[in-house]
């Protein structure tokens, strides 16, 4: 007598091309296939696994047996997944009873990367790239938000609505939640890797309800941590944080197929990483060469590196730093004279049809192809003139509010390719000449959009570059940028040689509620954010917006104070954020803390003022709530800001 077990189940259904065994179990009377129920009861097969088999079977054709194995995907989470999600060790023996070592540093991250993609765990490379970028889609679009994962949490659990969002409000992360949920500690019989990730990348075809019952049968069978990283992938959040961290990985990637990491940085700028790993793991380094910069592939733009204060070399070139939406503009023309464009944000998402006329100026580019960077921004005629828009007020004006009318311009500050040749490496100096010449023809246009280059000056000293941020902010601009005139273009990185300064004010205002956390960020606290409130002149206080920014140790800080004083009134409250409404609880008013913003925004429909940009500087023990800065000193800085 043998006890079928699901390894017996799946090495049987694999053996001989796995879809045709799959189907020969699916053959019955009266129906084309028997339930999921039916074949989880009857062959031990969970429904997730038989999905897997399914779709691997489709599109490769004939499967070995061995397809799905490789190390447990306990194995990798404990391994990879935890040390490079920088969790805390008493984080980790509260929430899975581990014991763990200290995060890595820097270099310790890229010995485990080199090993991770040198070893082989029964990963194909492209899975690999998913568990160090925590994107198990590979590039893929998904639907799934935190919303989703609550009400999968409800289809699993006896549990009512509000039950779990106040434990989410508690604990802050819905990854917890599904740790929490499981009582064993590891899967028996183990899931594999393979198996859990080739699951998730297949999952974002399938119908909605389709996608739940199959999480279902991933997420019965994962122990703690195993759910906790499903979870976390499930939301492209596993806390790795190499989307900015390009050298990192092309240095393992480099180490692992013998390519230069410089050709595998710049590759991975020009195109999508998995695409990358994928022609090193077919085609090796010599195919490197093949990828290049061109028109519709959307890349991620330089990004500044640091604040003015770092200069340590003159003289620089300094910029106006416009309050926008920063914008890649692509145009591309075939051999037949037709012509495609793109907008590309930060996040390589094509914005073209979202901002209306913006094609009509980029097809009006004197170049048969383009690439040009720079910032969609606007201004603003209300009551008080003309003046700069704010990259809410932009924003907003895209998304169809039109209680602030937003006159929109694009700014273009740099261009990285013009007519098939890549000008990436050249100087910044040279750039700004070619960006010169190409939108000479057009600034004058009267587009949608009308576009201009954006404006700057050669500062010889530190006196330079204050007088001119004082300038751009006289015209209500939000600063300045400094760039290096001899530096190349770096894509995908934080250039150290682009410095930014915006102005910050400091007020010393009130705390009237604390917004729970639902970051994943391992040095935040309970609350990611605080509403903040100025001294009214009859002793009540006026909400004027909310802080956030704080780390864990002032967190715990004014965390005593509340239950020292017994300062939270009992009393709930919501406040919008930009992934809906989060819960919080009311505080009377007692700690003060200074707040440092950017400057002031008064909406055009209520007249309301309030902070933009707002961070906690520090906590003002000294200082009681009677003594806060009022409304009207919020109202003179306005003034000041407005008038000079």
């Amino acid at each position: 007598m043998k006890v079928v077990q699901t390894d017996d189940v799946r090495a049987w259904l694999l053996e001989s091309g796995g879809h045709g065994q799959l189907a020969g179990v699916s053959r019955s009377i009266g129906q084309k296939r028997p339930s999921d129920e039916y074949l989880e009861r009857a062959f031990g097969l969970p429904l997730h696994l038989r999905f897997t088999i399914e779709r691997l079977s489709e599109e490769r054709g004939d499967l070995a047996a061995d397809a799905l194995d490789s190390i447990p995907f306990y194995s990798l989470c404990r391994g990879i997944l935890l040390p490079l999600s920088a969790m805390s060790p008493d984080k980790a023996a509260q929430l899975f009873g581990l014991t763990i070592d200290p995060p890595p540093d820097t270099a310790a991250r890229e010995a485990l990367l080199a090993r991770f993609f040198e070893k082989d765990v029964g990963l194909d490379i492209a899975n690999k790239m998913a568990v160090v970028l925590g994107d198990p889609f590979q590039g893929k679009p998904s639907s799934f938000r935190r919303d989703s994962l609550v009400r999968l949490i409800l289809s699993m659990q006896l549990s009512g609505h509000r039950a779990v969002i106040d434990r989410l409000n508690v604990v802050g992360d819905v990854s917890v939640l599904f740790a929490q949920g499981r009582t064993i500690q590891r899967s028996d019989p183990p899931l594999t890797a393979a198996e859990v990730l080739t699951a998730l990348r297949f999952l974002p075809s399938e119908r909605r309800n389709r996608k739940f019952e199959l999480l279902r049968s991933l997420l019965e069978r994962c122990g703690r941590l195993e759910a906790y990283f499903v979870a976390k992938l499930i939301l492209r959040k596993a806390g790795l944080g190499f989307d900015y961290q390009g050298d990192v990985l092309a240095a393992a990637l480099a180490k692992r197929y013998g390519a230069p990491a410089a050709a595998v940085s710049h590759a991975m700028a020009l195109t999508d990483a998995f695409h990358v790993a994928r022609v090193l793991e077919k085609d090796g380094a010599p195919a490197l060469r093949a990828i290049q910069l061109q028109p519709l592939v959307p890349v991620r733009p330089a990004l500044s590196g640091g604040i003015t204060e770092d200069i340590t070399r003159f003289p620089v070139w300094v910029e106006r730093k416009y309050d926008g939406i920063r914008l890649m503009l692509h145009k591309a023309t075939d051999a037949q004279g037709s012509v495609l464009v793109g907008a590309y944000t930060r996040a390589r998402n094509d914005w073209i049809e979202l901002v209306r006329g913006l094609d009509m100026t980029i097809r009006a580019l004197p170049a048969r192809n383009a690439i040009v960077d720079g910032e969609l921004h606007g201004t603003v005629f209300d009551l008080e003139g003309v003046r700069p828009a704010s990259v809410y007020e932009v924003h907003a004006y895209l998304q169809g509010d039109r209680s602030v009318p937003v006159s929109l311009k694009f700014a273009a500050f740099d261009v990285i390719y013009v007519n098939g040749q890549d000008l990436t490496a050249l100087s910044l100096a040279e750039r700004r000449q070619r960006l010169g010449m190409l939108l000479a023809p057009i600034v004058s246009q009267p587009f949608p959009v009308p576009v201009s280059m954006s404006e700057g000056q050669l500062a010889e000293s530190r006196e330079d570059v204050n007088r001119l941020f004082f300038h751009f902010r006289a015209q209500g601009y939000e600063g300045v940028i400094t760039k290096d005139l001899a530096g190349p273009y770096r894509l995908a990185e934080r250039d150290p040689s682009w410095l930014k300064r915006k102005p910050e004010v400091t007020l010393d205002l009130v705390l009237i509620g604390a917004v729970f956390a639902v970051t994943t960020k391992e040095n935040t606290g309970t609350f990611g954010s605080y509403v903040i409130a100025a001294r009214k002149p009859d002793g009540s206080f006026e909400d004027v917006g909310d802080v956030a920014g704080l780390d864990r140790a002032r967190d715990l800080e004014i965390q005593g104070e509340i239950m020292r004083d017994g300062l939270a009134t009992g009393r709930r409250i919501e406040r919008p954020s930009a992934s809906g409404l989060r819960s919080g609880m009311e505080l009377w008013p007692s700690i003060v803390v200074t707040v440092k913003f950017e400057g002031i925004a008064r909406d055009t429909v209520t007249g309301v003022l309030a902070l933009r940009g707002p961070k906690v500087a520090q906590i003002r023990a000294d200082k009681p709530a009677s003594e806060a800065d009022t409304k009207q000193a919020i109202e003179a800085l306005y003034l000041r800001q407005r008038v000079g």
